[in-house]
C-alpha cells in the first residue's frame, strides 16, 4: 500500500505489494497424549508403512497420498511456479534493457518465491508424518482409501516428553505442511521458543484446526500463543478507515470516471492501520478514506418515512 506524494486529502491511490501474512492462535504444552494423524490434501491413500503397535520416530513418513486429485494440484502448482519464475526472467531482461524497475523486478521475484514455496508446501502434503515419536495405536483407514482433507488416517501414543497444542483458524491452517518453523510464546513472560510444525492433531466443531508442534525445554501445562509466517501473497492494502460494514459485507467508496460509488470487497486480517484487500480492487483504484462512511451512507435518510 502506499500513498501518492501528491495524493489529496481524504483519497489514497491503491498499488500492489507482496506480503507475508501471519497465523497466530492460543496454545498450550501437553504432556504425552494420543494424536490423530490426517491428511492434509484429498487424495487417494496410496501406501501406508506403519501397523498398530509399530513405534515410530518424530517427522517419519507413514504413508503417502497420490491420485488424480494430487497430480492436478501437483500440476496446477508447477504450472504456476513455472510462470513465475518465466515472469521473473523476463522482467530482469527488460530491467537490464532499462525498460523496467527495480520495484518491479522485486515484485517479481517476490512472486517467484511465493509460488515455489506453495510448490514446496504442497509437496510436503502428500507425506502423511507422524507428529511425535511413540506407537501406532490404530488405524482409520486402509491403503487405497479416498481420503478428503482432515481425514484421520492413524492415532499415535506418544513415547515421552511434552509438545505444543495450538488452535489456528481459516482455510490456510488446514493445509499447512509439516516442518515448519514456528515460535510459542509463553503468557507468562518467559523468552519465546522455536518449534516445529508435526502435523495437525484434531479438528474442531467450530473449525479450529488443532496443530501439534515439537519443540526443546517445554513445560507442562504452559500456556500462550504459537506464532508461524506464510508465504508471501499478493495483496492490496488500503487505510481500515476507509472500509465500510453494511450487513455482513465490507465496501469502500471508489473514485473514478463515474464519480464516487462503492464498491465490495473482501478484507484479510488488519494489521496495524491497514487492511489487506483480497479481491474487489485493482492497483491504481482511488479509495476515499476521510468520511468513507457518511458518504457510503448519504442516501440513507430516504429510506426512513417520519413519524406521524
Amino acid at each position: 500500500m502506499a500513498l501518492t506524494a501528491q495524493a489529496p486529502a481524504g483519497w489514497v491511490t491503491v498499488k500492489a505489494t507482496q506480503q507475508a501474512p501471519i497465523l497466530s492462535g492460543f496454545a498450550s504444552v501437553q504432556p504425552a497424549t494420543d494424536i490423530t494423524i490426517r491428511a492434509l490434501q484429498p487424495g487417494v491413500l496410496t501406501s501406508l508403512s506403519v501397523l498398530p503397535g509399530e513405534s515410530v520416530r518424530a517427522g517419519e513418513t507413514i504413508g503417502r497420498l497420490g491420485g488424480p486429485q494430487i497430480v492436478a494440484a501437483l500440476a496446477t502448482a508447477q504450472g504456476a511456479s513455472q510462470a513465475a519464475n518465466a515472469a521473473l526472467v523476463a522482467e530482469r531482461g527488460k530491467f537490464a534493457d532499462h525498460l523496467s524497475t527495480r520495484a518491479a523486478v522485486t515484485q517479481a521475484e517476490a512472486a517467484a518465491t511465493a509460488a515455489q514455496a506453495n510448490l514446496a508446501a504442497l509437496r510436503a502434503a502428500f507425506r502423511l508424518q507422524s507428529p511425535v515419536a511413540g506407537h501406532v495405536q490404530s488405524l482409520a483407514v486402509g491403503t487405497g482409501a479416498s481420503l478428503q482433507a482432515g481425514q484421520a488416517v492413524a492415532v499415535v501414543q506418544p513415547a515421552a516428553g511434552a509438545w505444543v497444542r495450538a488452535v489456528l483458524y481459516g482455510s490456510q491452517a488446514a493445509a499447512l505442511p509439516p516442518g515448519l518453523a514456528a515460535r510459542f510464546i509463553p503468557a507468562n513472560g518467559h523468552p519465546a521458543m522455536p518449534v516445529t510444525l508435526r502435523g495437525m492433531a484434531d479438528h474442531q466443531a467450530d473449525g479450529g484446526e488443532v496443530l501439534a508442534f515439537a519443540g526443546t525445554g517445554l513445560q507442562p501445562g504452559e500456556a500462550g500463543i504459537v506464532r508461524l509466517s506464510l508465504a508471501p501473497r499478493r495483496v492490496l492494502l488500503v487505510p481500515s478507515a476507509a472500509l465500510v460494514l453494511d450487513d455482513g459485507r465490507w465496501w469502500v467508496m471508489l473514485r473514478d470516471a463515474n464519480g464516487d460509488h462503492g464498491v465490495q470487497v473482501v478484507p484479510g486480517a488488519t494489521e496495524g492501520t491497514e487492511t489487506p484487500i483480497l479481491s474487489g480492487l485493482e492497483a491504481g483504484d482511488q479509495v476515499i478514506v476521510q468520511d468513507a462512511a457518511l458518504l457510503y451512507h448519504r442516501g440513507i435518510a430516504a429510506q426512513y418515512q417520519p413519524p406521524d
